[in-house]
């Protein structure tokens, strides 16, 4: 193919314009039927929202948002990088998750096979049913630009069993997920009794002292009793606290140091 016919073949397909009489002008190509049209009629298909590919025969549904720079001067591989890119985004993971070796390797030919039926378009449909089961059992987003259909629910971690690495079942070999014990909440009093037989709070305090209403007034987001009460556990947690019985248990403990021979 000469110079010439390199460049008619980079004409728009839809509104027909061309490099040599437009300097400057780019093109654009979507993920989904891989058509190349100019920037001027995306714009102009799909500023309103969502419309057909306006080259001719295609009926694909497409988003404005869809259409991007061709990164390949090659179609045949930019497509094969954006399959490769959607399905490893998908079935995304890595050895340690896997009982052994074997079943990694085993989740990579699984993973390489359903990229080349994607690839040269073998068992499309059943492939693509493959990754969707997956994606939906794991709760994977698989199109962004796609809403979730009528009726449907996206799956919460919550709802799905503890155990299960992958509830779908494509996927073999994967470790059981074991989940942590739940921490204790933090106490700063690290276990002493929080009991409040050194004190007594009444309410005719704190309206005696600010004139208003305990509801009305609020002290670092607690009530103020609440606040009052915190304070006033804190200054007395100490009592019942002897620091000589610590010291001397201390010192009965410690490791005698041998004196000079």
């Amino acid at each position: 193919m000469d110079e010439e016919d390199s460049v008619g073949a980079n004409k728009c397909p839809v509104c027909g314009s061309d490099p040599r009489t437009h300097p400057g002008l780019r093109f654009k190509i979507n993920t989904k039927c891989y058509h190349r049209i100019c920037e001027g009629c995306v714009d102009r298909h799909f500023s309103s929202g969502k419309a057909e590919c306006p080259v001719g025969g295609c009926h694909v549904s497409l988003w404005k948002r869809e259409w991007r720079t061709q990164t390949f001067e090659d179609l045949k591989i930019e497509r094969e990088v954006e399959i490769r890119r959607r399905v490893t985004k998908i079935l995304d993971r890595r050895e340690e998750e896997f009982e052994t070796k074997r079943d990694y390797d085993d989740f990579l030919e699984l993973r390489e096979e359903l990229v080349m039926n994607l690839v040269f378009r073998t068992d499309v449909a059943a492939t693509n049913r493959k990754l969707k089961e997956y994606a939906q059992a794991n709760g994977i987003k698989t199109d962004p630009t796609d809403g979730p259909e009528p009726g449907a629910k996206a799956p919460r971690r919550k709802d799905m069993a503890p155990d299960a690495a992958d509830q779908s079942g494509l996927i073999k070999g994967l470790k059981r997920i074991v989940i942590p014990e739940a921490k204790a909440p933090y106490d700063p009093f690290m276990g002493m009794p929080r009991t409040r037989e050194y004190y007594e709070v009444k309410e005719s305090y704190i309206t005696r002292v600010r004139g208003k209403p305990a509801e009305a007034m609020l002290a670092g987001g607690y009530d103020f009793a609440q606040y009052m009460d915190e304070s006033l556990l804190r200054a007395f947690a100490g009592l019942g606290v002897f620091i000589e019985d610590e010291m001397s248990a201390r010192d009965n403990t410690a490791i005698p140091v041998p004196g000079p021979t």
